[in-house]
């Protein structure tokens, strides 16, 4: 798992995070990794952030 992530995981359970605030801290957390791991290109991280607002938007569509 990515050190950033394990960091927000770490920090969630330290600071008794309520749960509508755990998810933008691993989406974050997410995000920061995608940036490092492409050296900064920000085109990783808006894909992956434009992939969970569609997802987002289907999400209960299914039947």
């Amino acid at each position: 798992m990515a050190a950033s992530v394990t960091r927000a995981l770490q920090a969630i359970k330290r600071y008794n995070r309520q749960p509508d605030q755990i998810d933008s801290i691993i989406l974050a957390a997410i995000n920061i990794t995608l940036c490092l791991a492409s050296d900064g290109d920000d085109k990783v991280a808006e894909g992956f952030n434009q992939d969970i607002v569609t997802n987002g938007q289907r999400f209960g569509t299914c039947h």
